[in-house]
């Protein structure tokens, strides 16, 4: 099949449109981390450049560039565990309830964060059937908790690729010599499906820092987030302070994703 060629005109036009287009995208995030760096006085700019606002992000906010960290790291570690067993579930055990667990597994990446996250407060408010037990609404617990629910599936759709493309026949190598079931999937099973699980892990980390639909109904003072900080600082009118904590978090997102697709090179990702 001939491969069709543009003129020169055409071919201009073409990058014009795509670079264009690409520009529109890149301008309000690169003018956004110009601002960060203006001197602010109070709630206003002012002419020269300061460090300033990233001073005053640390000293305020601290906290909650912390959190940013510390909440999606203890989700992240909830979210792989239960990944590689409900994958392999899904992929090595299907039957009709392994496809309902699969199937479960996906509804909170339709469902927006809103409705999760007032799903959360009314289930959790006063715990389990007004007992008390499982009162976790305002806890960081239950930041934890909405957090590995609704990135779950991101880590769950990458292992199943990844595992879908590894011979059973390996494993059944395995344990003909010898080797126990436990053992098999530990030290066979589970180091094949790394690169999925870690593209995956990756992936939602990086959704995992950047939410705020649901922690904006969860949390409390002490569990503050930065994009929470970056939506209260903005309403407040201190706009110095929320773009030094856009561009931190801009970088720990570029950093995530740069990762993320040095891993998934091999395109074992599927969504």
């Amino acid at each position: 099949m001939k491969q069709k060629k543009y003129g020169p005109l055409r071919t201009v036009l073409i990058y014009i449109l795509v670079y264009g287009i690409v520009l529109l995208a890149i301008l309000p995030q690169g003018y956004l981390i110009y601002t960060s760096f203006l001197k602010t006085s109070g709630m206003v700019f002012v002419p020269g450049y300061s460090l300033g606002s990233y001073t005053n992000a640390f000293d305020r906010m601290g906290s909650a560039i912390f959190n940013t960290i510390r909440i999606p790291m203890m989700a992240l570690i909830i979210v792989i565990i239960f990944a590689i067993f409900i994958s392999y579930l899904v992929v090595r055990k299907r039957n009709f309830f392994t496809s309902l667990i699969d199937s479960m597994s996906m509804i909170p990446y339709i469902v927006p964060g809103t409705v999760l996250g007032i799903a959360f407060i009314t289930s959790f408010n006063t715990g389990v059937g007004g007992s008390g037990f499982l009162a976790i609404t305002g806890t960081a617990f239950i930041m934890v908790v909405s957090l590995s629910v609704r990135r779950l599936p991101y880590t769950i759709r990458s292992s199943v690729a990844n595992l879908q493309q590894i011979s059973p026949s390996i494993e059944e190598a395995a344990e003909s010599l010898g080797s126990s079931r436990l053992n098999t999937f530990f030290k066979i099973t589970v180091p094949m499906m790394m690169s999925g699980i870690v593209s995956g892990a990756i992936l939602s980390w990086v959704t995992m820092i950047s939410e705020l639909s649901t922690s904006i109904l969860l949390y409390n003072v002490k569990t503050r987030t930065m994009t929470v900080a970056i939506y209260t600082e903005v309403i407040r009118g201190n706009y110095g302070v929320a773009a030094a904590l856009s561009t931190i978090l801009t970088a720990l997102t570029v950093i995530s994703l740069l990762i993320f697709m040095k891993v998934s090179k091999n395109g074992d990702i599927a969504m």
